[in-house]
Parts: C-alpha cells; sequence; structure tokens
C-alpha cells in the first residue's frame, strides 16, 4: 500500500510552508508521515511570471479513504492560509496534491488519483524517485525513474535546495 502527496510553494518563508504543512498532516490522527524526499527548488510552470517553487514529496500511511485524505488536505492548506483561487497555477503558501492512494485510479470532478500530470513533471518526479525510484503508479507500467528518465529533455529547472 503507497500513498504519496506532493508539496508545493512559492510564496513567504518556503521552507518553513513545508516544513509546517507536513506538522499540521501529521497531526491529524489518521495519517503517519513514513519518509520525505529531499526539497528541490524549481521553476514555475505554465504561469512563468512567479517565483520558484521549493518541492517535496512524502510518502504515508494514512487510516481512511480517498475523500478523507482529500479533506484532510484541504484542511491543512486552509489553515495554513490558501484561498480559493478560480485561476490556475497562481502564487501559492502551499498547495498539496494526492499524487497517489494505493492502488486507486479515480477521475471525479474534485480528485483524479494518480494526478494526471505527474508524468510530465519534473518536479513531482524528481524528489519521488528520493523515496521510491521504483513505485509503478497503477494506471502505468514504468517506475517513476523511467518516467523521469523520458522527460529529462524538459527545460524546466530542478534542483536540490540547501
Amino acid at each position: 500500500m503507497s500513498i504519496f502527496l506532493g508539496l508545493g510553494t512559492n510564496l513567504g518563508n518556503r521552507k518553513n510552508n513545508l516544513n509546517k504543512s507536513i506538522l499540521l498532516l501529521n497531526n491529524s490522527e489518521k495519517l503517519n508521515i513514513l519518509c520525505k524526499s529531499k526539497i528541490y527548488e524549481t521553476s514555475p510552470m505554465e504561469n512563468l511570471e512567479q517565483g520558484y517553487f521549493l518541492n517535496q514529496i512524502i510518502k504515508i500511511e494514512f487510516n481512511g479513504t480517498l475523500e478523507d485524505l482529500f479533506l484532510c488536505t484541504q484542511k491543512v492548506e486552509r489553515k495554513m492560509g490558501k484561498l480559493n483561487q478560480k485561476i490556475r497555477y497562481q502564487p501559492r503558501i502551499i498547495d498539496i496534491d494526492i499524487l497517489s492512494f494505493n492502488d486507486f485510479i479515480v477521475n471525479t470532478e474534485k480528485i483524479s488519483v494518480p494526478h494526471p500530470k505527474i508524468k510530465f513533471r519534473k518536479f513531482v518526479l524528481k524528489p519521488w524517485t528520493d523515496i521510491d525510484s521504483n513505485y509503478i503508479l497503477p494506471n502505468s507500467k514504468m517506475t517513476i525513474k523511467e518516467h523521469l528518465d523520458n522527460i529529462s529533455d524538459l527545460t524546466d529547472e530542478v534542483r536540490e535546495y540547501k
């Protein structure tokens, strides 16, 4: 059983935002963090008129449904001050994406798991290789590392944050 979350931030004290979101997630009765990737600084995608992001992937145990986890991540985002934005790809204090939830494949208006753009995002794939490079998404036959290798030619920047 494997559940992975992607965390991203490009406003304020970015490293503190990641740490605080992890602390808030871990305070949930149903959630236990198993491991964390290194932190990576990454160039923005889609909307290039914003600051660089810090991104991190965490592997968790969760005692509840996918919907419960979605509500938990939304609650943490709101506690940290994330606003409900109608326009996508805007600067943010924190963004928590459910990348995978065991072997589930779900596509609803609110939740898509595995996250549909994983295979094209270095800022997700690179940190994921830190903690489980051999993980295979339930809608794929390739490992996370193989997906990363497939997009190595993309020009977006991903570098370890010190």
